[in-house]
């Protein structure tokens, strides 16, 4: 019975919450975004929704009034209802792991996601986000990294802000580094599909490697072979002075260096895996 009663209460409180967080600009937001009002009006007056998510829910709805205030033209209130709406559904589809992840996490940590500086950083992306596959990978990021154990601020904040550089051809050429055995030989598509469907050149297409590159979520392997057989040689040379130098010197061998191909190639970084790992559904 007293765990009954804790839990109305929460609900109360959470429900609160939202409707609070609606009480500036409701009336705006009502009359100009109907689609929204209609899907924030379902949230909150939902009484399967548990506390935990009409409070996560109540948060994004107390910054979507201020944010609306610099919506002035058609097209961007339309790209900024259709966005947050897809964000509100998002959530509510996870109910049960934003749930789990939320009441696992510190309250301190937890009220960041809800209505802090994380949350913040997820509206920053997504309110003119033209791409709806952006939407979702901000989304899923955002839900994911619920998942990450005393998360750094600086590490969310770059994951939002790198994310924010990148496209979704970007995205799309990133996936093709992605080791087959994680996705299936079905999924993985090659370079020609992207270019082909996306009507680009093999010069746009190194132009993305290379901007993927400088992002970190790409590493030259030639630039990687160059390094080791400069280490290589390094280690060559000393050890070369030293036998010259010795008593009874010995032969020293000639190093194996690797092969430096004539064309780029690159290889997925530990940070581009992360990146594609993030922005995977939330499971």
């Amino acid at each position: 019975m007293k765990e009954k009663n804790e839990l109305s209460e929460a609900k109360g409180v959470a429900q609160d919450l939202a409707e609070t967080s609606l009480e500036v600009g409701a009336s705006m937001l009502l009359d100009n975004l109907p689609e929204l009002g209609m899907a924030a009006a379902s949230i909150i007056g939902n009484e399967a929704v548990s506390a935990a998510i009409q409070a996560l829910t109540g948060g994004f709805l107390g910054a979507v009034a201020p944010a609306f205030l610099g919506v002035k033209l058609s097209y961007q209130q339309k790209r900024f209802e259709r966005n947050i709406v897809k964000m509100l559904n998002s959530v509510m589809q996870r109910q049960e792991i934003v749930e789990q992840r939320l009441t696992q996490l510190d309250p301190t940590v937890r009220q960041k996601f809800i209505d802090g500086p994380y949350r913040d950083a997820l509206f920053d992306n997504i309110i003119s986000e033209n791409q709806e596959q952006k939407v979702q990978d901000n989304i899923n990021g955002y839900i994911n990294l619920m998942g990450v154990e005393n998360p750094n601020d600086d590490v969310v904040f770059n994951f939002f802000h790198t994310l924010s550089q990148m496209n979704e051809l970007d995205i799309r050429v990133l996936r093709l580094y992605r080791p087959t055995i994680e996705i299936g030989e079905e999924e993985h598509e090659s370079f020609w599909d992207i270019m082909r469907e996306e009507n680009i050149d093999e010069t746009q297409y190194s132009f993305i490697r290379e901007k993927l590159c400088r992002l970190g979520m790409l590493e030259s392997k030639n630039e990687a072979n160059r390094d080791e057989n400069l280490d290589t040689l390094g280690k060559t040379l000393t050890e070369l002075i030293k036998q010259i130098y010795a008593k009874k010197p010995k032969e020293v061998k000639v190093p194996k260096l690797k092969r430096i191909s004539r064309s780029e190639s690159y290889r997925i970084t530990k940070l581009g895996h992360q990146y594609l790992t993030f922005i995977d559904d939330p499971q």
